[in-house]
């Protein structure tokens, strides 16, 4: 189903446990935020072509992030699971679609841990806690 969004519409919310849909975006741009420590994280942004909630979607986890439209016209096309799964029955490469586009972000977060766990990095985080930072 298509779902269009003005600026400052938020698509999914960070820790919504109802809402199970993956999302594709067709037209406009979305940002990437995670509430963390009374902190909001700026973790990117989403384009045309992207997919997300796709975590929520298989494991049925609540949302991790809040997606939000920074265009003024944002465009999704929203899947429910069984719809996915009569997608990708008809046309397969679209679960490889959906794979690769994990498996992207699986290395992105592998090597941000990565570079968290370089020991200059967990000084300077051990000194900035001692500091009150």
């Amino acid at each position: 189903m298509k779902k269009t969004f003005k600026k400052g519409n938020i698509i999914v919310r960070q820790g919504d446990n109802k809402n199970k849909n993956l999302y594709i975006l067709r037209k406009g741009r979305c940002s990437i935020t995670r509430t963390a420590n009374n902190s909001i994280l700026d973790c990117g942004k989403i384009y045309p072509g992207d997919i997300f909630g796709e975590l929520s979607m298989i494991l049925g986890l609540e949302r991790s992030a809040t997606i939000l439209a920074i265009d003024d016209e944002v465009e999704v096309e929203e899947l429910n699971k069984i719809t996915f799964q009569e997608i990708i029955k008809k046309e397969p490469e679209i679960a490889w679609t959906v794979l690769t586009k994990l498996a992207i972000k699986t290395q992105m977060l592998d090597e941000i841990r990565g570079e968290m766990m370089h020991p200059d990095v967990i000084r300077t985080l051990i000194e900035n806690k001692k500091k009150g930072l």
